[in-house]
């Protein structure tokens, strides 16, 4: 009786914890999905709006500008860095191959994510063509799924160990009854 009972429970619990990490994995990669997009449609708008702020302000506009973390680099048709808010534009290198300024300068709008070396960290950017030839690009930290993870494994530990005790209880339970009628069986 303790036996069957045993491998009933135990197989009601794998069956309930990979059920239950299955669920977690595919949550956080709906969760890494609507993030990354939802970050990359406002790194769009704000590169829309520095576009416009340059464009009718020019230099004067980047004074007291604060795009929280955003790194914000105005570069000339030539590539060279004329203002950058995280860095000396005179000696940084010509921005001229990057995939986004390209794209900016031959469609208007440029968008590309790659890691950045000197920052170590995975960058989403955004660049907008001016009417003087000009490019405006803005570049922000994308959310990795270990980032995302990170911010979410307090409350997800929660859920994950009361799922895990419930699940025991269950199986507990319901082992037991159906272990129960084989047991009052006359043979």
């Amino acid at each position: 009786e303790r036996v069957m009972t045993k491998r009933i429970f135990q197989s009601i619990c794998i069956a309930a914890v990979t059920v239950l990490l299955a669920s977690l994995v595919l949550i956080m990669g709906v969760l890494y999905d609507y993030f990354s997009r939802v970050q990359k449609e406002q790194l769009s708008a704000q590169a829309d709006l520095a576009a416009r702020g340059a464009a009718d302000l020019g230099i004067d506009y980047f004074e007291g500008l604060d795009l929280g973390g955003c790194r914000i680099s105005w570069i000339a048709a030539d590539g060279s860095v004329l203002y950058d808010n995280m860095g000396d534009a005179g000696s940084m290198e010509n921005h001229l191959d990057r995939e986004e300024v390209q794209e900016a300068l031959e469609t208007g709008r440029g968008e590309s994510s790659r890691y950045s070396d000197t920052l170590t960290e995975k960058l989403s950017y955004q660049a907008r063509l001016l009417p003087d030839g000009t490019v405006i690009r803005l570049a922000a930290s994308q959310y990795t799924a270990w980032v995302l993870l990170m911010g979410v494994l307090q409350p997800l530990l929660v859920v994950a160990l009361l799922a895990v005790l419930l699940s025991l209880l269950l199986a507990y339970r319901l082992s037991a009854r159906l272990v129960k009628p084989l047991n009052e069986v006359d043979l």
